[in-house]
């Protein structure tokens, strides 16, 4: 009995190796014809909420260099609805608008706490769902992960084209985040992770708190093949696909050094919106004035101001 038990066991393991070997092929064999250059569709996928400020240069800066635009807005209470509509009339074969209508728990303890439930995993109101749904709606072989208060500098028309001429699936990039006078980038005034935390019913925060001056470098150009969102971040989603990791993942992977886009996020009048209340404070209280925009980045800003998007 306990040989035949032995035997079953040993059939069980065989049968799960068997499907994990097929699954990494058939994912290889998915990515290599994915990674052909020169053939790289991509759907920029954009979720919204009260982003009238600066939706419009957001798509505009990069709406060239992709093949489709999904915008999806979460109840918005302002004008980013009309801006939508706006600009799928400016570009109705490339820019297609949702609703997504379910209130989203914020970043921080909010989205934590709701996806340690044992039925939160499955909630609309997560915010992993809520990525999920969007992700599902793009058509395109490659996801561009963009945001609507983030207007792409020259560096990343450069990437872009860069990266599609490469064999590369994934291309990691970062930005600098505005201070809000509009002519310095931010600055913290704490390094130190572990007291920015001692406040926090949840121990974690996202890295660049620490810094402010960039944001977090993130494959925010990657495959939809099997790609989803979970929790796994604490405080935010966090992306997964089958080629996320090992030897594959290094050969796919095209890194950008340079500064690939100006975040606007804390120029809005409502900067902490979409953090929980506790994260937020922990943000707000850390911010400095850091160094002086360099002077192209000044000439980004103002050229999207003169063309009448404020």
């Amino acid at each position: 009995m306990v040989r035949g038990m032995k035997l079953s066991l040993n059939m069980l393991k065989a049968r799960r190796l068997a499907k994990r070997v097929l699954s990494e092929l058939e994912t290889w064999v998915v990515i290599s014809s994915l990674a052909r250059a020169g053939q790289k569709q991509v759907s920029a996928m954009i979720r919204v909420k009260d982003e009238e400020e600066f939706l419009y240069p957001s798509v505009k800066s990069i709406v060239d260099y992709v093949e489709e635009i999904i915008l999806i807005d979460n109840n918005s209470t302002d004008h980013t609805p009309l801006i939508m509509e706006s600009l799928r009339q400016e570009y109705p074969h490339k820019v297609t608008c949702y609703q997504y209508k379910y209130e989203v728990r914020r970043q921080g303890w909010e989205s934590w706490e709701l996806a340690s439930r044992s039925e939160g995993g499955s909630s609309p109101h997560l915010l992993a769902h809520y990525y999920n749904w969007c992700l599902d709606r793009c058509t395109k072989p490659y996801i561009l992960k963009w945001d609507g208060d983030m207007i792409a500098t020259e560096s990343f028309a450069e990437a872009m084209r860069a990266w599609r001429k490469s064999h590369k699936v994934f291309m990691t990039f970062k930005g600098v985040n505005v201070h809000p006078d509009g002519r310095h980038l931010m600055a913290s005034k704490s390094t130190d992770q572990k007291e920015l935390v001692s406040s926090l019913r949840l121990s974690a925060i996202p890295s660049w708190v620490t810094s402010l001056t960039y944001t977090y470098p993130e494959p925010r150009v990657f495959p939809r093949f099997r790609a989803k969102f979970d929790m796994g971040n604490k405080f935010c989603e966090r992306l997964y696909t089958p080629v996320s990791n090992g030897l594959l993942n290094s050969r796919r992977h095209y890194s950008v050094q340079e500064i690939c886009f100006l975040h606007m996020k804390f120029c809005k009048r409502e900067p902490y919106s979409g953090y929980s209340s506790e994260l937020a404070e922990v943000i707000s209280s850390n911010i400095a004035v850091g160094q002086p925009l360099r002077p192209e980045w000044l000439d980004l800003f103002h050229r999207w101001r003169a063309d009448g998007w404020r």
